[in-house]
């Protein structure tokens, strides 16, 4: 955040930002707007079309003190209250120079709102340079929001003829303007936007053209211009911008009413559903398995392109461009939901390999269900394991170098499942047996009186309604699922009898560790809280509770 285009900010320079500190949490707010602004669409179930048309950005108490606007909050201090604002306090350059003795910040702006697609986060997270040309920008956009992968229109050529083409080969040399007459005029229309995301950046705050292309004699730049003269005129398609200072807004409404704005939607959202990307076309018909890749992808294709009509239509009877309608499509339909099948033969096979759900769960998503299913915060002190110490071990981004997450277990992130199962399980199982047996969310048929010898029936129940629970099965109560866990429960609590274990339930006896629990409980004559235990370790570390 520029402390001179937004002066508001300048309290927070080169000042220490600990965790809760009001310069994190109004760091945090910045990074975080672009989400907010999708959540508030769709939670008031408006338009999705609206994450592009905003004419308005997102704001917390943090990020309003830095943005202006006089919004009014319940709570000033409350980081996860979040309103409807306007950018109000940022000031274009006379003299732009980073030294306080020389800069000129002193030209006051209506910030020009076109949703995400001038939020300062999007456009700080795809930064331009003076070759880009905000072409990256256009590229992401196009991707995000129809679904197009500029950059898979056309293989690249190897031709060295065409390569040392000098001749501006993206407007003029048939080998590049193939993709760059698609991307450049959108790029165009961030004409208003510099490098580094900041509005008509330039000294006198007329353009964001680099002083590089400016002051070059060699190039075709005219006084009073806002874009390059060298490249395709701001638009999209065959449209031109019908000015400058509103071309992005006008993008964004050219967008929204593009015939791919549906199919986009579904494709950017459809791997957040299914846990995988939707099928790519195969390419060589050579290839052995192709007539399946080809069924699979077409297969595939329909079923977006139905729920893309479906939500542009709002045949749902929720309106047009309803998100959560499309993301209920998704979970309906036969790629989400299949099981199972049998009698398949070898082309079928390749067809339905990755058909139906099976997604590795993020850190964050782990530690709800972790909290939902067991009603435990795995935590180390304040910090959440998951979400803080493990977070990138465990396949998380940090959204700087690290950006995709993880959709594999690999050895190291196995080695974070044991680690949560051995730490939690004996403290989860200690703090649901200190409930009332009603309240209960693990535990509801036993006491810790309980035996397998004696009460055995009730002991198989409560192992029916976990494995229930926690891993998603529902199982008669003579599968073999539940003799085999049933099983393990009574191997556990023989060995521990055999070996006359004592009755404390203690970290320093045994891993059981209780500090922080409520009211957990630390005896156990009958040896059944470590037996139950036991199993609760096995079952949160089985594939249906770290996959969804």
């Amino acid at each position: 955040m520029d402390r001179y285009r937004y002066p508001n900010s300048y309290q927070y320079y080169q000042i220490p930002g600990p965790i809760g500190s009001d310069k994190q949490l109004t760091t945090e707010a910045l990074a975080l707007e672009p989400m907010k602004l999708i959540a508030h669409v769709v939670m008031d179930e408006r338009p999705y079309t609206e994450v592009l048309t905003a004419d308005y950005v997102m704001v917390n108490p943090y990020s309003a003190e830095v943005y202006g606007g006089n919004i009014t909050f319940d709570d000033a201090s409350d980081p996860d209250e979040w309103r409807e604002g306007r950018i109000t306090e940022y000031y274009r350059c006379t003299f732009c120079s980073q030294d306080p003795e020389t800069a000129n910040y002193n030209i006051p702006t209506v910030y020009p709102h076109a949703g995400i697609l001038n939020s300062p986060a999007f456009l700080s997270r795809f930064p331009s340079t003076a070759t880009n040309r905000n072409r990256a920008r256009a590229r992401w956009t196009y991707y995000f929001f129809l679904g197009v992968d500029i950059e898979g229109l056309s293989e690249r050529t190897t031709d060295p003829a065409a390569l040392a083409d000098e001749n501006n080969p993206t407007l003029n040399n048939p080998n590049c303007t193939v993709c760059h007459n698609i991307m450049d005029p959108v790029a165009g229309a961030f004409q208003n936007y510099g490098n580094k995301g900041f509005y008509k950046d330039q000294p006198g705050g007329n353009n964001s053209l680099p002083g590089s292309y400016r002051n070059d004699k060699s190039s075709a730049y005219q006084f009073g211009d806002n874009w390059y003269a060298d490249m395709l005129a701001p638009g999209f398609g065959e449209k031109l911008a019908p000015g400058t200072d509103n071309s992005l807004q006008w993008l964004a409404q050219e967008f929204v009413t593009d015939s791919r704005f549906g199919y986009g939607t579904v494709y950017f959202w459809y791997p957040a559903v299914m846990g995988r990307d939707a099928y790519a076309q195969p390419e060589n018909p050579e290839d052995f398995d192709y007539q399946s890749k080809l069924a699979a992808y077409t297969a595939e294709q329909t079923m977006m392109q139905s729920i893309a009509q479906k939500f542009v239509s709002g045949s749902a009877g929720n309106g047009n461009h309803n998100l959560k309608d499309l993301l209920v499509d998704l979970a309906l339909s036969d790629h989400f939901r299949a099981v199972s099948v049998s009698m398949l033969t070898a082309q079928q096979e390749a067809e339905l390999e990755d058909v139906g759900s099976g997604k590795l769960l993020t850190p964050e998503q782990l530690n709800r269900k972790l909290l939902s299913t067991a009603g435990f915060n795995w935590n180390y002190a304040s910090k959440s394991a998951l979400e803080v110490t493990y977070n990138l071990i465990y396949g998380g981004i940090d959204s700087l170098g690290i950006t995709e997450r993880a959709t594999d277990l690999t050895t190291l992130m196995s080695s974070v499942v044991t680690a949560m199962a051995n730490e939690v399980s004996c403290s989860i199982t200690a703090q649901d047996f200190g409930l009332a047996q009603s309240q209960r969310k693990l535990f509801p048929f036993v006491e810790l009186t309980s035996l397998p010898t004696t009460h055995a029936a009730a002991v198989r129940s409560n192992i029916q309604y976990l494995h229930s629970r926690l891993l998603g099965e529902e199982l008669a109560i003579n599968d073999p699922e539940i003799d085999a866990t049933f099983s393990l429960f009574q191997a556990v609590w023989n060995a521990r009898i055999a070996a006359n274990k004592g009755a404390a339930v203690s970290s320093e006896s045994e891993l059981c560790i209780v500090s922080g629990v409520v009211n957990p409980v630390t005896s156990d004559p009958n040896q059944t809280l470590r037996s139950w235990a036991a199993v609760v370790n096995f079952m949160i570390r089985d594939y249906n509770f770290i996959h969804e």
